[in-house]
């Protein structure tokens, strides 16, 4: 990637980066807050009584299919696995490791300001993704008002920190991947233009999720909680969700390299951050209408109760 910035001066970096990261961690603060402390006023469904899970009952959720039922038993009577503090804090310290390690590289390669653009960006775009689906879901489409077969979207039963309804450790982990498939598109493809390395790049991010969602939302892991809401699955994974991947990814490595620089050099470091990122939260919106219009129109063509399921549902996915 070659992206030049006016402002890559080091004393406006260290300035940008301080309060950029200040702003976000009092957001942080306040969600983690609302969070733990104030679950009734997002409807925050509880850990240890699955009972209480009226907005999208356990029965209603794509783990349910998946479990025998002794562990269906031992969720009904233990609560969701993985939340006790010892797991929460290992999750939590390992996705910041991994964040800090691609922060350093990024710092190196480009710049201070380049690499907190990237962090603080990807950081919010994706966390008010998350967010939007979660709330839209929990608020909006839980018991039927799209469609009668429709319980909510999603939502996170596990973390310590939160920015919004999305722990925090799932936005550094989504900064990780971004920033390691976009700059591996960019080794892999030298020569290639802007957008076929953010296709190639969302297209690594979504095969990473590939293997990866199936495992952390298996019974034993549980790190997030799919509603029946999509007729389609992969590997008992909601097919919208690979598709929310790569837009994500894609969408990210446009605005970041060919349109954050037109800002700064316009708007000056401040303004052209601030441009970004109400350009982001822009795409937010768009990108959450693409895919609630499209669930809408995958459900049309694969009518419950077969759906369609890859490989076949009675494969034990």
């Amino acid at each position: 990637m070659n992206v030049a910035f006016a402002s890559s001066d080091r004393q406006f970096g260290k300035k940008f980066t301080v309060v950029a990261l200040s702003l976000l961690m009092a957001i942080i603060i306040f969600s983690t807050y609302l969070h733990h402390f104030r679950p009734d006023v997002l409807k925050v469904p509880s850990n240890t009584d699955v009972s209480t899970w009226k907005m999208t009952p356990l029965e209603k959720t794509w783990i349910y299919d998946r479990m025998t039922e002794g562990e269906r038993e031992t969720i009904r009577k233990n609560g969701v696995p993985g939340t006790d503090a010892f797991h929460l804090l290992l999750y939590e310290l390992l996705s910041l490791f991994g964040a800090w390690m691609c922060f350093v590289h990024a710092r190196k390669h480009y710049s201070l300001w380049m690499a907190t653009a990237f962090l603080v960006g990807s950081f919010v775009f994706t966390g008010v993704q998350e967010t939007l689906m979660i709330l839209s879901g929990r608020f909006w489409m839980g018991g039927g008002l799209l469609d009668p077969n429709v319980w909510g979207s999603y939502w996170f039963p596990q973390g310590i920190l939160w920015f919004l309804e999305t722990p925090v450790w799932v936005c550094l982990c989504w900064f990780l991947i971004a920033y390691s498939c976009v700059t591996v598109a960019g080794k892999v493809f030298p020569r290639a233009g802007l957008w076929s390395r953010a296709f190639a790049g969302g297209m690594i991010a979504m095969v990473i999720d590939l293997w990866e969602d199936p495992v952390l939302t298996s019974p034993e892991h549980m790190k997030w909680i799919w509603a029946k809401g999509d007729h389609v699955g992969i590997l008992g994974i909601p097919h919208g969700n690979f598709i929310g991947w790569f837009f994500l990814i894609f969408v990210f490595a446009i605005l970041w390299e060919k349109y954050l620089p037109v800002f700064e050099k316009r708007l000056g470091g401040w303004g052209g951050m601030t441009a970004f990122m109400v350009l982001l939260l822009c795409c937010n919106v768009i990108i959450l209408t693409i895919l609630i219009t499209w669930g809408g129109i995958a459900n049309q063509l694969f009518p419950l109760p077969e759906g369609l399921h890859i490989p076949p549902a009675s494969w034990g996915w």
